[in-house]
């Protein structure tokens, strides 16, 4: 891939996560996909479901770099009982272009959605029958580049080896998405970074 906008998506997405990286593919499509990524919508969505914001000062270093960061928890945390339902993790935060991705005039969201017991293989089948179309791997992490349209999710894969001006001309026109398929050994999930101009 040889756009730095595209590059710095995966570090901006590992930046906010921090280390903490949860098969559950339908939270992600509930709050993830169906705010469009957008951090604030994303973050209204979890306050007002079954979701635990977890205390600033806990976090240290994580989304560093973004604003209005915020980690989430299924499940109740000053309860110290371990929860009946798989644990899942909610990321969220955005960041301007020119800080995320060393471009102006364009915006970052990014929303992720991790748990210990996610299982890539089945979330890489799971996302690619719900896009309608295959990842591609670059870099040895596996992403889905993508627009919505109308008639639902439209690849983008053709922008894949773009240079940074054909990616904000189309950033510019629509909304793009990056998912990247992420593990790290113990937590693995989806990580969505969102580009647009901002509002």
């Amino acid at each position: 891939m040889k756009s730095k906008i595209a590059a710095g998506l995966i570090a901006a997405a590992w930046l906010a996560a921090g280390s903490a990286i949860a098969e559950p593919f339908q939270s992600f499509v509930n709050l993830c996909l169906a705010a469009n990524g957008d951090a604030q919508a994303v973050a209204t969505r979890a306050k007002a479901g079954d979701w635990f914001d977890v205390p600033p000062e806990a976090l240290e270093d994580f989304g560093k770099g973004f604003q209005d960061s915020a980690l989430y928890l299924n499940f109740d945390l000053s309860q110290k009982v371990a929860p009946v339902e798989p644990i899942e993790m909610l990321v969220t935060g955005w960041s301007d272009g020119k800080t995320a991705l060393d471009m102006d005039g364009l915006r970052l969201d990014i929303c992720g959605l991790m748990s210990p017991e996610a299982d890539t293989r089945v979330l890489n089948r799971d996302v690619t029958a719900h896009l309608g179309f295959p990842p591609v791997t670059n870099d040895g992490m596996t992403l889905w580049l993508f627009s919505r349209g109308a008639d639902g999710f439209v690849s983008e894969t053709a922008l894949m080896d773009s240079d940074d001006k054909a990616i904000f001309a189309a950033a510019r026109k629509r909304r793009l998405y990056a998912l990247y398929s992420v593990n790290d050994g113990e937590l693995g999930g989806l990580m969505l970074g969102a580009i647009r101009p901002p509002a």
